[in-house]
């Protein structure tokens, strides 16, 4: 009886599947990707009321879950649209890193320059790198100069008795 049931409902779902691939290739589909959820009005979402999720949605028991799967919807677009932004910045900085030559860098290898020009890049790199740590430098004992001066203006609103 157990395998004679499991080969019938097999065979019902091959019936069942071979009918309805017949009927999807009969019935060309004419939407597009997308729109069977979302219309844009005015910048905002709603649903296509011609789609099957927007009958859905205008059913009884789909009405109260249509803010739900709107905010849902506006929710992932944001997430796509945030992974979009860092993938650009991400493809910016590797072209960013492919035009930066560094020293002893495997990016000179496939340039074919010659040793004069490699030297030359490298010691302008070397260059603007010490001139970035200068300034580094230089803006460090500002911060150490005005917190010495911030340290002597306190002390001196303090007084001289604060201290003995």
């Amino acid at each position: 009886m157990g395998l004679l049931r499991s080969a019938l409902l097999l065979g019902a779902g091959a019936a069942v599947g071979y009918f309805a691939s017949r009927r999807a290739a009969s019935e060309p589909a004419q939407r597009t990707p997308g729109s069977a959820l979302l219309m844009r009005e005015h910048g905002e979402l709603a649903l296509n009321p011609e789609s099957q999720m927007g009958k859905f949605f205008d059913s009884l028991i789909g009405k109260p879950l249509q803010p739900y799967a709107l905010r849902a919807v506006e929710f992932a677009a944001r997430v796509r649209e945030g992974m979009q932004e860092k993938e650009m910045e991400l493809n910016a900085k590797v072209e960013r890193q492919k035009q930066d030559l560094r020293p002893g860098s495997l990016d000179t290898w496939d340039r074919q320059m010659s040793s004069a020009e490699i030297e030359s890049t490298n010691r302008r790199l070397a260059e603007r790198e010490l001139i970035e740590v200068e300034a580094e430098i230089a803006s460090l004992e500002e911060a150490q100069k005005r917190a010495r001066e911030q340290r002597i203006a306190r002390d001196r609103q303090l007084g001289d008795g604060f201290f003995n």
